[in-house]
């Protein structure tokens, strides 16, 4: 159980970094590069830029999934005394979106490969690939943020209701949540840059807490 939750509090601390290095070099050197860009463009883009993209692609989307699993179960054991079925729901949908978001960086690594292999010798056919893949890749999480939002909102009013976390962190992550919720609406995607930054704050927040009182018992901290 204490191990669980060290693991959680040590991912909730990288799903922060990851955050923060994918935001920044989205603003130095990807800022150009974004869904809904002309294919041919995109896929030029791809041949020069292939190795960091992988790099950026791999720590925004693998590395972020892999470490919300023991996040999630971390956070999972701390709710088990709340007994409550939004605890429940937020456990499964945390665990789907990590798996959504891994899936959807090793289909993206993949794509990278076609579209640079490709461009050299049809680059129709790059830009034509790339299209539908950009399109898979958004529809599974790119454009929105459903499966994090609901994940991040049921456990922060459970959290909230059971003093789990510091109040002001889960009332932060029911924000984060609403905004990522928001997202389902096409005018509103622009409300997950607001989940993503929101994010960092709550990650990290969750993972000092999970990591400082790793060796406290669940229940006396549902109770406390």
């Amino acid at each position: 159980m204490q191990s669980i939750q060290k693991m959680g509090g040590i991912g909730a601390l990288i799903a922060a970094g990851t955050f923060v290095v994918g935001i920044a070099m989205f603003a130095m050197i990807f800022a150009d590069f974004v869904s809904g860009s002309d294919p041919a463009a995109a896929a030029e883009f791809i041949v020069d830029n292939q190795l960091a993209l992988y790099v950026w692609n791999i720590t925004i989307m693998i590395v972020f999934g892999v470490v919300l699993v023991p996040l999630v179960l971390a956070i999972r054991d701390r709710l088990h005394d709340a007994h409550s079925p939004l605890a429940r729901v937020a456990t499964v949908f945390g665990l789907i979106w990590s798996g959504v978001i891994i899936a959807t960086g090793m289909i993206t690594n993949i794509a990278y490969t076609t579209v640079a292999d490709l461009q050299g010798t049809d680059p129709e056919m790059a830009a034509s690939v790339w299209a539908s893949v950009d399109a898979v890749a958004t529809g599974l999480g790119g454009g929105n943020e459903i499966l994090g939002g609901v994940w991040v909102l049921c456990l922060s009013i459970v959290a909230l209701r059971n003093r789990l976390f510091p109040r002001w962190t889960n009332c932060l992550g029911m924000v984060m949540g609403i905004a990522g919720l928001i997202t389902l609406v096409p005018s509103l995607e622009a409300a997950g840059a607001v989940f993503g930054l929101g994010l960092i704050v709550w990650f990290v927040a969750v993972g000092i807490t999970l990591t400082k009182d790793h060796n406290k018992a669940p229940e006396l901290l549902v109770g406390s």
